[in-house]
């Protein structure tokens, strides 16, 4: 999958990234920010069958942030999940910077978390619960659903809190190939959109 995103319609928040994986192992690569400050990212997971219903996923990332004529600093991060599959019902949990990695004496990703449910009320109508949160701050939720009308387009439409964000989404295939477009809008910053372009082999 190739993607691009750009935060608040502005050039400067733009993200570019490249995912591909390959049965249970997968890599992404993801470059943000502007001539003046950028963050890179390269990621490493892999996941595999525990017993019986249950899966388990771990991944390292390697962390860039580079700040023109200041610095350029480099760490690694940790990220720990699972989930569980049964009939209708899907739950997952993740884990992310369990390390806590530093880019400086001051500066350091904060550990964070996330517990979601999905449902599958029907073979095209699926609905989603999460709740998220970074560190010991109050958490946040995600409310969502997808609709499939047709085997070849995907409808999506959710919210969040903390911030009060209107998610929506579209999937649309193409034999092998699918284009997905999501966005959302803050209420003083304006839109976000995330375009991805995929290619299932």
């Amino acid at each position: 999958m190739l993607t691009s995103e750009t935060r608040f319609e502005l050039s400067e928040l733009r993200t570019f990234g490249i995912y591909s994986q390959v049965d249970r192992y997968s890599i992404a690569v993801a470059s943000f920010g502007s001539d003046s400050y950028r963050e890179n990212y390269l990621e490493l997971a892999f996941g595999f069958p525990v017993a019986g219903k249950f899966s388990f996923g771990l991944s390292a990332a390697g962390l860039n942030c580079w700040i023109k004529d200041f610095s350029n600093e480099f760490a690694y991060a940790l990220k720990v999940g699972g989930r569980f599959e049964s009939g209708q019902f899907l739950v997952g949990i993740w884990v992310n910077n369990v390390n806590v990695p530093r880019l400086s004496s001051v500066d350091y990703a904060p550990v964070s978390y996330s517990i979601r449910f999905d449902y599958r009320a029907l073979r095209n109508l699926n609905f989603d619960f999460a709740i998220r949160g970074v560190e010991t701050a109050l958490p946040f939720y995600n409310l969502g659903l997808a609709f499939m009308p047709h085997k070849n387009l995907l409808i999506g439409l959710g919210v969040n809190t903390e911030p009060i964000l209107l998610e929506y989404g579209l999937k649309v295939s193409f034999g092998k190939m699918f284009l997905n477009y999501s966005g959302n809008r803050h209420q003083q910053l304006g839109l976000t959109h995330n375009f991805c372009l995929g290619v299932i082999p």
